[in-house]
């Protein structure tokens, strides 16, 4: 445990390192770019990688050393100590804003359940990436741009001072020069051609002693009004023929008081090298022209000079030229209508525009954008400049290069950025996502627990509610047993009050035990042939009184709708629940329509129903509210209800959805929210069952029947008043208290036995459904017939064709249920034979 620790301490103190490191180590590999401006541009990238990998003091950590790297002296950059405490309140309000809106705070965030990330975490984070790819280009653009003007401030300040240097020396050889032609004339004064011939020697002797003591001389000559040579430093004597009366400089002094003239290049006749004269006339006293003073310079001296200059500053260019555009020396070389010969036309076109002394041009602003730079300098009093420019590319070649270096630590720290936010952006969605998919399940587990709590409640009352309608159906099964029974043994009261009030208590009691039974799911099914153009017009009054004089009721049957086989109570209960539910979603009034159509199988399937063969469709539709579209998935749940409180029990469409599913088929709401809302019942149709006429003899009359019964019935009290019911009838009764004492004695007595009638919950073992299987099963000849008041296995009796009869039941309707036993297993043995 300890060396984890340590370890994951030494990674903590690494990162905040590599943080300072990184935020202004790499600021300092661009102090000669930036100087100090944004010191702290890269910090700000560094502190908040820590954050998103470290966490928040590590961030905090980061600032601070950051901070000290500044305050040393030896390190770069240096930023005053306004700008350190702005970008230490800057960097600390940076750490907790990542903290608090994105949610960057440590790396073990997404295993602390207190750290959920939100929707506003995943914007922020989104816009972290977008600045983390937006702003370096931003920075990068502005840093270019600023860099580019200071590269070409510096070009021009490169130019100037190159410039300033040439001038510089040309003027020190040229005066230098100035000093010997001005020494000589001094030696020469006003003497004639014919003096200075006869001192030739001697001033052969001095101009040699005075080239040899300066090495950009090439010669000095003497020169007379008539263009001959009087004296030279290469020559001695000097030939008599030669003269130069065609040369410039001769000529410019003769037309000329006594200023300096700077000759153009000419090619020495015996060295073959260029040179260009400096010269001064002679004059007398009086101002006659006497001769010339001529120093030839070499060009070779200066294009030497020009070409160390150049390989201290790349891309300059040097030259050295009069005021008419003739170039006397010049680095690098001219090249014949090229880029020199373009240079040179520029720069001559800026002498010709009166350029002064000081002039510091761009000639990009004349020709284009990518000209070069250009200083140009006058040396008064010769007529000649010097011009040094620097190429506009090689300038910007520089800059691009710094560039690059800018770039490399630019781009990568946001896209390093980019990729961390990325990560946090994919984590906090995934965060976000297990926390919506938790959220969801515990949703789910929740109204899961609540429909099982509502399920759960629904079984224990359906238990209780069952159990005491069981009970109170005995009760009623006794009561009304007897009151038939002192029906047929007094006759005079058999019509009297006291008993015609005893038979409307039972039929109100058995009514109300129904309705409990229905309540709780637990009745007992009594499915029979429907034929709703017969029934429904019959519960149209009822409708109308639930529904009352606001909502206009209309019931379109189709004619040729089929018959259904379904509980007829239960249609009758899902109808009225359907109305009531109308009704209170119309209590400004309205309309509510019931329909009814036979639908094919290729409707079924147009509509979308899992029902096969053909069905009844049976609408019931009104104009009320409608249902929202957020609770319509919940309209069928248990208790659900919209209603307040006391006002409904959530139960009734939760008993048409039963009694859909019950009789195989289904239900659908469809509801616009505001205009109505249609709840489509699809009901099967049972071919097999058909609507059986009862003879009219059998509701005139009670033949009397003649049948050895078992009766199997726990109740005592029951037991007696069904045993006389049933002598009544003429028929002999034996009885049992449970099916498990009658399965024995049926073994040794079935044949002296033609009915077995059994309650359905006994105490033991065998339950009378159990009994009626081992009777169909062992005895196939015997009938039976089960009563009860209700059982939740009624269902499995009537999928295996048991006789069934409620309690409480009168004397009729037992004895068509035993005639109606008997008459089925006489026909089964008939067939089994």
């Amino acid at each position: 445990m300890s060396g984890s620790a340590e370890k994951k301490s030494w990674r903590w103190h690494g990162v905040v390192l590599a943080g300072v490191v990184v935020g202004m180590g790499t600021r300092a590999l661009l102090q000669p770019w930036l100087a100090d401006a944004v010191p702290f541009v890269l910090a700000f990238t560094a502190l908040i990688a820590v954050q998103a990998v470290a966490g928040r003091a590590a961030a905090i950590w980061t600032v601070l050393g950051c901070v000290v790297w500044a305050l040393i002296p030896s390190l770069h950059p240096h930023p005053s100590k306004l700008h350190v405490a702005i970008f230490f309140i800057s960097a600390l309000a940076v750490v907790f804003f990542l903290e608090r809106f994105i949610g960057v705070s440590r790396p073990d965030a997404a295993d602390d359940d207190t750290a959920t990330p939100s929707e506003g975490s995943l914007w922020w984070l989104r816009v972290w990436i977008a600045m983390s790819l937006v702003l370096p280009v931003v920075f990068f653009c502005s840093i270019a741009w600023y860099t580019r003007g200071q590269t070409l401030q510096e070009g021009h300040a490169r130019v100037d001072q190159a410039a300033a240097i040439v001038r510089e020396h040309a003027s020190r050889v040229i005066e230098t020069n100035g000093v010997i032609v001005n020494f000589i004339l001094d030696e020469l004064g006003a003497q004639s051609a014919a003096d200075i011939r006869a001192r030739e020697e001697v001033l052969h002797r001095r101009l040699v002693q005075a080239v040899s003591e300066v090495e950009q001389i090439r010669s000095i000559w003497i020169w007379g009004e008539d263009g001959r040579a009087l004296a030279s430093n290469r020559l001695f004597p000097v030939p008599a023929d030669l003269n130069v009366r065609d040369q410039d400089y001769l000529t410019v002094c003769k037309q000329r008081s006594d200023a300096w003239f700077v000759s153009s290049l000419a090619i020495g006749g015996t060295t073959g090298s260029e040179f260009f004269n400096v010269s001064r006339c002679r004059r007398s006293e009086d101002g006659g022209f006497l001769g010339v003073v001529a120093v030839a310079l070499l060009p070779q001296y200066f294009t030497d000079f020009y070409r160390k200059m150049a390989e201290t500053e790349p891309g300059l260019n040097v030259r050295l030229m009069r005021d008419d555009g003739t170039v006397l020396a010049r680095y690098p070389a001219a090249d014949a209508g090229g880029r020199q010969a373009t240079l040179d036309a520029d720069i001559f076109k800026l002498v010709k525009d009166n350029a002064t002394s000081a002039l510091s041009a761009e000639i990009a602003e004349q020709t284009n954008d990518a000209g070069p730079l250009v200083s140009l300098r006058r040396l008064a009093p010769y007529s000649v400049y010097v011009a040094a420019s620097i190429d506009r590319a090689a300038l910007m070649a520089q800059w691009q290069s710094r560039l690059v270096v800018l770039a490399a630590a630019t781009f990568p720290a946001g896209l390093a950025l980019a990729y961390v936010a990325s990560v946090a952006l994919r984590r906090a969605s995934r965060e976000l996502n297990a926390v919506r998919r938790l959220q969801e399940e515990s949703e789910q587990r929740r109204r899961a627990e609540e429909a099982l709590r509502h399920s759960q409640k629904l079984e224990a009352l359906g238990q209780l509610t069952g159990g005491v309608a069981h009970d109170f159906n005995n009760l009623l099964m006794v009561v009304n047993t007897n009151a038939y029974l002192m029906g047929q043994l007094y006759p005079a009261v058999k019509d009297s009050k006291p008993l015609g009030a005893i038979n409307r208590a039972v039929t109100a009691g058995t009514k109300l035990t129904r309705q409990l039974l229905a309540f709780s799911r637990r009745q007992a099914l009594r499915p029979e042939a429907v034929l709703l153009q017969d029934s429904l017009p019959a519960l149209s009054d009822l409708f109308r009184t639930t529904l009352g004089g606001s909502v206009q009721l209309s019931i379109e049957l189709a004619a040729d709708t089929h018959q259904l086989h379904v509980d007829p109570a239960e249609l009758e209960l899902a109808l009225l629940n359907l109305v009531i539910n109308a009704r209170d979603a119309m209590p400004s009034g309205g309309q509510l329509v019931i329909s009814s159509r036979n639908l094919e199988r290729a409707e079924l399937v147009a509509e979308g129903s899992t029902l096969s063969g053909t069905a009844v469709e049976l609408v019931v539709a009104d104009t009320g509210a409608g249902i929202p579209e957020a609770i319509r998935g919940r309209i069928f749940e248990p208790f659900f209800s919209t209603k307040a409180p006391g006002e409904g029990t959530g139960l009734g469409l939760s008993q048409v959805y039963g009694f859909c599913v019950q009789a195989k088929g289904e239900v659908v709401v469809k509801s616009i929210y505001g205009e109505g809302t249609s709840v489509v019942m699809r009901l099967p149709v049972d071919p097999a069952t058909p609507v059986e006429a009862v003879p009219e003899d059998v509701l005139l009359s009670v033949p009397p029947l003649v049948a050895r019964v078992l009766l199997v019935e726990d109740n005592p009290e029951v037991a007696e008043a069904t045993c006389e019911l049933i002598r009544a009838l003429g028929c002999q009764v034996t009885h049992l208290g449970s099916a498990d004492a009658a399965q024995p004695w049926l073994l040794s007595h079935h044949h002296s036995v033609d009915l077995v009638i059994s309650d359905v919950i006994m105490p033991g073992q065998a339950s009378g459904i159990d009994l009626a299987a081992m009777i169909r099963r062992e005895y196939p000849s015997l009938a039976v017939l089960l009563v009860t008041g209700y059982t939740k296995e009624l269902c499995r009796a009537i999928e295996e064709g048991i006789a069934v009869l409620p309690k409480p039941f009168g004397v009729e309707t037992l004895q068509q249920a035993m005639q109606g036993a008997l008459n089925k297993a006489s026909r089964a043995v008939t067939h089994h034979e």
